[in-house]
């Protein structure tokens, strides 16, 4: 029998497990064409949105959803959007714990917290984008699987590449605190929430779903409740949106997230998923009583007020999917090779203590960000360039971008360097805060940053013996050697032309000298464009790290 509760569940798992993937995944082996998902969120859509142009991608998105919600209700919010979805997972588990005690019931919409909320949200797209990362909803899930979900999965895969070394291998795994108490902040609230009262969260704290319910009211396809309704109140205690009142036997349409929980647990066929006129599915007819309909006055029948067990069949074809699908995000990467991530430096090699500090005058913004206005205006901080980024280099801000940029994207080279061919960061991007870049020859020419050398910290100034690692890597010839001091030792000292310089951090990263590096990679607040350091078409070779080059 066909089933829409079984269908919303069916895609809602397909689509919440493939933007999982997205997140967790740290062996490239998910094909990037998924990253359509991350692209067709709502809020992203809206920052790159030009309403004067409807063949913009920003726009297509919008009109699409607005559509799409106006006939059939909030779709978006039961099989799209990923913090919805795991509303409905923390949700479950209430049902479970509690069993038959576990009830919703209809209560008012608390319209000052969720328009109040919704304001904010607005003033934050216009004035202070801060504000719509700490709202949006698919921010919020990038966050939360980034930080963590994510390094759990990392650390259950450290824990099988210790017993079995020859399979599997280590990945560093490091947690951004400010992100992370941020992240299970919104985990434990939105959860308690859901746990209790299901899509509470979604229908009075998330301005998406807020905004989508004002056009839902108008949606064709609704749930309705026909006139052989008793009042029984089942559909009622099914309800994760607490939004039908069955003793009044009215829908709020605003609230209802299309879930179609209340159409499997009406007895007598009274709910429907209809509209006002026969469209594309027809209006079920009224089924004939056999027997007379009980008055309101009189107590109902027994049958009326108890759910009807669900089979030991479809029990366990529901425990079999939910098990499979937990169990395939928690398996190890297998066949993966140890250069996928940058070994720990080894600590016998030689170093040095630096003499001067200094502190850098602007951070680092990744590629592809062109400036920090713009990037600050459209970044939401869902941290999917973070958790992509194969080098590890992007972490989020504290106050180095001020308050309106908190927890957004910034470059730091402590693991590693951008590899000069790597765009990935710039491809992924939903809001296009990081604009993408069309060509590697284009990369090899993007300047994030600038080089600066303190000859006071450098190990061959300050021990007389020689080093060079930081002009072994950098790729555009921006570092390179020179001869210094007595010639019968046949030292050579770093020198740099900035212009040349795309801000890399290789030589910043392969640096010894500790705290303060010899060499560093300060920001630019507008990204420019390097000189080319060799012919164009002369193919330059990819940076492999291996050791310090010493």
């Amino acid at each position: 029998m066909f089933s829409f509760k079984w269908l919303r569940v069916i895609v809602a798992a397909i689509f919440f497990a493939a933007i999982s993937a997205l997140f967790l995944d740290f062996t490239k082996t998910v094909p990037r064409i998924l990253h359509w998902i991350a692209h067709f969120q709502i809020t992203p859509a809206i920052l790159i949105c030009d309403f004067g142009t409807f063949f913009q991608t920003g726009t297509k998105i919008l009109v699409f959803w607005i559509i799409l919600t106006l006939l059939f209700g909030r779709v978006y919010c039961s099989v799209m959007c990923p913090f919805g979805i795991l509303q409905d997972i923390f949700s479950r588990p209430a049902k479970l714990l509690r069993g038959k005690r576990f009830r919703f019931k209809f209560r008012s919409e608390m319209k000052k917290i969720r328009y109040g909320l919704l304001a904010v949200y607005v003033f934050g797209l216009v004035f202070l984008p801060v504000v719509v990362s700490v709202l949006d909803p698919y921010s919020h899930f990038g966050r939360v699987m980034t930080w963590i979900f994510r390094p759990v999965y990392l650390a259950g895969n450290n824990i099988l590449a210790w017993i079995v070394p020859d399979s599997l291998y280590y990945v560093s795994n490091s947690i951004n605190i400010p992100a992370f108490l941020l992240a299970l902040f919104i985990l434990l609230f939105s959860g308690i929430l859901a746990f209790f009262f299901g899509r509470r969260y979604c229908n009075t704290v998330c301005p998406v779903g807020t905004t989508l319910g004002l056009i839902s009211r108008f949606s064709y396809y609704k749930i309705r409740l026909k006139s052989g309704c008793v009042s029984c109140g089942l559909c009622e205690k099914s309800c994760k949106g607490e939004c039908i009142d069955s003793k009044n036997k009215t829908v709020d349409s605003s609230r209802c997230v299309v879930c179609f929980n209340c159409l499997s647990t009406c007895k007598r066929n009274s709910l429907v998923y209809s509209t006002p006129l026969p469209l594309f599915f027809a209006t079920p007819k009224e089924p004939e009583l056999l027997s007379p309909q009980p008055s309101l006055a009189e107590p109902l029948p027994k049958h009326h007020t108890e759910v009807a067990p669900v089979s030991s069949q479809v029990r366990n074809h529901r425990r079999y999917f939910l098990q499979w699908s937990v169990f395939s995000f928690f398996l190890p990467s297998v066949g993966g090779s140890v250069a996928a991530s940058s070994p720990p430096p080894d600590p016998s090699l030689p170093t040095g203590i630096s003499r001067v500090s200094y502190k850098k005058t602007t951070p680092i913004l990744p590629p592809g960000a062109a400036e920090q206005k713009l990037f600050r205006k459209k970044c939401t901080a869902c941290h999917l360039c973070v958790s992509k980024c194969p080098a590890k280099i992007l972490t989020p801000s504290t106050l180095e971008l001020g308050l309106a940029g908190f927890l957004q994207p910034i470059v730091r080279f402590e693991h590693g360097f951008c590899n000069y061919d790597c765009t990935i960061c710039t491809e992924v991007c939903p809001s296009r805060a990081l604009t993408k870049i069309d060509s590697i020859e284009e990369k090899h020419l993007l300047q994030i940053g600038r080089v600066i050398f303190v000859k006071e910290n450098c190990v061959v100034e300050m021990q007389d013996s020689s080093c060079g690692a930081c002009a072994e890597h950098c790729p555009t010839g921006a570092v390179h050697m020179i001869p210094y001091g007595d010639p019968s030792k046949s030292l050579t000292l770093p020198e740099v032309d900035p212009d040349l310089c795309v801000g890399c951090g290789a030589c910043e990263h392969v640096c010894p000298v500790r705290p303060f590096r010899a060499i560093y990679i300060d920001g630019l607040e507008k990204h420019g464009k390097a000189k080319p350091a060799f012919d164009p078409n002369e193919k330059q070779q990819e940076i492999k790290l291996d050791d310090f080059g010493f």
